[in-house]
């Protein structure tokens, strides 16, 4: 979500929890929003349902929008980028660690102190939240997140829970978009622009599709004494693959994040053509300080490390983690370029860029 380190490891938290009431309400608007992809939302007449609010829910829960909310506060930057793309960021009041927001429109609202820093994420201000008066709080919950969720709720506080992370498809994820333009009544410029978004990525998949070489990629990087990298069926490994690449741990099951040995990574992967997304580390030699075994790999010889940090905000926030899962046609171009710049001649990619 938030920071890099977070992508690899809270993920893997899969604390179940006791799912709150239900939240609908009633006189709901008629919502014409169809899902296509998300497999962790579904409308039904005027009802938004939340499949799996979080990892192990036992229990989905419904929502009835009526009156668009006009202050809120959101809790991953992955939110800002939907509401942004909405045109509705200037009705958040109130973020946890405001310095991992990228966004130029956004910071600006921050620095002109109409967006609260409410303090960590795990433990935000909750008095500070409340003086705020939002309309509604969009959280995400991990599976530890709940206690003061919670108390959010009963102050009078509707929390409203967003689970795009839990989708495995990266137009699943985007569709999210839907899921906001719904509360905000801005269904069909979401339908519109999640239409665009749908047709390009289709467009440079086929693109992609028509190339015989495909190059083997590694991912991911240790923390402590284990390498974190995608599972088969994750939403990276997905690019990888519709990018005209040959992800070496494809054929795995798993849909979240793999924990492996740095010696049955190398085994596999020591002679890979390319090694995409490498977390906080922005360039080799910052690598090599952390392990120097890293250098010992194919790609980081052959000078083939790419990494997601191409656009930084001004405060240390990476915009992959805001925007991209908003837009994985940028996602899967900037890929096909780095796997075949052939494909792309003219094209600069947005969010990936070689380490040096």
């Amino acid at each position: 979500m938030k920071r890099s380190r977070f992508i690899f490891l809270a993920i893997l938290i899969m604390a179940g929890c006791t799912p709150p009431k239900e939240q609908g309400r009633p006189n709901g608007r008629a919502l014409a929003t169809q899902v296509k992809f998300a497999e962790k939302f579904r409308v039904e007449k005027d009802d938004i349902i939340v499949k799996e609010p979080w990892p192990g829910a036992v229990a989905p829960i419904s929502y009835s929008p009526d009156t668009p909310p006009q202050r809120v506060v959101v809790t991953s930057t992955t939110h800002l980028a939907y509401l942004e793309m909405l045109g509705v960021e200037d009705r958040i009041v109130g973020f946890p660690s405001t310095q991992y927001i990228s966004s130029p429109v956004i910071r600006k609202l921050v620095e002109q102190g109409k967006i609260t820093d409410l303090g960590p994420d795990g433990s935000m201000n909750l008095e500070l939240l409340i003086s705020l008066a939002p309309d509604a709080v969009f959280a995400f919950d991990m599976g530890s997140e709940s206690t003061i969720l919670d108390k959010i709720e009963e102050s009078g506080i509707p929390v409203i829970y967003n689970a795009d992370f839990l989708e495995t498809s990266s137009l699943g994820r985007a569709e999210w978009l839907k899921f906001f333009g719904a509360f905000f009544d801005k269904e069909k410029e979401a339908d519109s622009i999640f239409t665009s978004v749908v047709q390009r990525y289709d467009s440079l998949k086929t693109l992609a599709a028509k190339v015989e070489n495909k190059p083997t990629i590694v991912s991911g990087v240790m923390y402590g004494d284990t390498w974190f990298l995608p599972g088969g069926q994750n939403w990276a490994a997905e690019f990888y693959q519709d990018a005209g690449g040959q992800y070496l741990w494809k054929n795995d099951s798993t849909s979240g994040w793999l924990e492996i040995s740095f010696e049955s990574v190398f085994e596999k992967a020591g002679e890979a053509d390319f090694w995409i997304g490498t977390s906080t580390f922005n360039t080799k030699s910052e690598l090599a300080g952390q392990d120097t075994r890293y250098t010992h790999f194919g790609a980081f010889k052959e000078d083939r490390v790419y990494n997601y940090n191409k656009r930084l905000g001004p405060t240390g926030g990476y915009d992959f983690f805001e925007s991209a899962y908003t837009r994985p046609d940028r996602v899967l171009a900037d890929l096909i370029f780095i796997l075949h710049p052939e494909l792309l001649p003219d094209y600069d990619t947005y969010y990936f860029q070689k380490l040096p």
